[in-house]
């Protein structure tokens, strides 16, 4: 059935994709913006057209229902997305087809995902087949600033008994670091040299520009933008440019980053069994005349001290006359490997494509936090490049349809 939804699936992607939904200013009934609240509403729609029960919920979130019962599967998905930067092959917004991959800002974080659930939600309501549990697309769009959507949604909406989100990795993720994004501000003195510096749009991406001016004279890095949860696989160019203006400038800022460049500097490095190293972004910098910030992100281990974290940054960044605001912080997600829901969803992953394996830990944040009983589930496969956060990014055709037999088996499995 879902191979004969296969030209409908590519459709609603990148018709999706097409409407730019990064966060913008609030306006009455769109909290996030008039982008995030036209995708929301078009996934609604579509939801209705398809023969589904839907509600619009102040235009934080929404969702999407069908069956009976008094238990529920919650699939958490989100259609906000990050700015799309501007080094791109393909126009961010246009999903376009190119060598069997749409192309567009989304597309695998999280608005292909969300399209293979609807997809794979229609295909088992369509088939008849007996369910005890009703199945709800949660829809947010704020995931990628905070979750506020999700944390409107728990005040008045029913929670899920269990279910999983399509925001992550096969085969199931079990932990997820603890996130703080944290800004690090300075009143500079009076007497400080007249630098100029601007970097970064949003904590959780690895700045790809910094540019500068000092004493008459202009400067630019260019670097390659990541997900914060991968600093690695980008190239910071704030610290790019920061290196190479200490030697030319004596500047509060420009000390500082000698040591807030990397974890190491700041005396937070970190590992532990579970769930890996610690990360660090140094993603957002302006200096003017008068003040300098950073704005960081920092994936911390499951079993980490948070508070004691935090400790050790305020005490490395004192002598340098900065002072640490909280922006926001994730406590870590930990479910045990053995967990019904870890096993259940486990097994369709190996039923559905063959391939053994283990439940994994991740740096991302996911939805997965928001909501007792709900892990990640998919949508990335082992091996798979999944440029999420990045210029060009995209999901191949083939695993989205593959996504979404998935999800539909992991909805028979955990909904009978």
């Amino acid at each position: 059935m879902i191979d004969q939804m296969q030209a409908s699936i590519i459709a609603e992607t990148q018709a999706i994709i097409r409407i730019s939904s990064v966060k913008q200013p609030p306006v009455e009934n769109a909290p996030f913006g008039v982008g995030v609240a036209s995708a929301l509403s078009y996934m609604l729609t579509s939801g209705e057209r398809m023969g589904f029960r839907t509600k619009n919920i102040d235009g934080y979130c929404g969702y999407i229902e069908f069956g009976e019962g008094s238990e529920m599967v919650g699939i958490l998905a989100h259609i906000d997305v990050v700015p799309e930067g501007d080094c791109w092959d393909f126009p961010p917004f246009g999903g376009e087809v190119h060598d069997g991959k749409i192309y567009g800002r989304g597309a695998i974080d999280d608005k292909g995902p969300a399209v293979s659930s609807l997809f794979a939600m229609k295909a088992v309501m369509d088939s008849g087949v007996k369910l005890s549990k009703r199945v709800r697309l949660i829809l947010g769009g704020d995931e990628e600033s905070g979750s506020a959507c999700m944390a409107r949604y728990v005040q008045t909406e029913e929670l899920p008994t269990l279910g999983f989100t399509p925001d992550s990795d096969y085969p199931v993720t079990h932990a997820e670091k603890g996130i703080y994004h944290c800004r690090f501000d300075c009143a500079l003195p009076a007497n400080t040299p007249p630098l100029m510096l601007s970097a970064g749009s949003r904590p959780n991406i690895v700045p790809a520009k910094c540019t500068a001016a000092f004493d008459g004279q202009a400067y630019e890095a260019i670097g390659k933008s990541a997900h914060a949860s991968k600093p690695s696989l980008g190239d910071n160019a704030l610290v790019k440019l920061c290196k190479q203006l200490h030697d030319k400038c004596t500047h509060p800022f420009l000390s500082l980053m000698q040591i807030a460049s990397d974890a190491e500097g700041l005396g937070i490095a970190m590992q532990d069994e579970v769930s890996g190293s610690l990360t660090y972004n140094p993603a957002i910098a302006t200096v003017d005349a008068h003040t300098a910030s950073l704005t960081v992100d920092i994936r911390y281990p499951v079993t980490c001290d948070s508070d004691a974290l935090l400790k050790q940054i305020e005490n490395k960044l004192a002598p340098f006359g900065f002072t640490v605001t909280i922006l926001h912080h994730h406590t870590p997600l930990y479910v045990p490997k053995s967990h019904p829901l870890v096993q259940t969803l486990m097994q369709v992953y190996t039923d559905m494509t063959g391939l053994q394996g283990e439940p994994i830990a991740i740096g991302g944040g996911t939805y997965a936090r928001t909501m007792p009983n709900i892990v990640a589930f998919g949508a990335v496969f082992p091996g798979e490049i999944a440029p999420m956060h990045e210029c060009n990014e995209y999901i191949n055709i083939n695993s989205l349809i593959l996504n979404t037999k998935i999800f539909a088996q992991a909805i028979v499995s955990l909904a009978k």
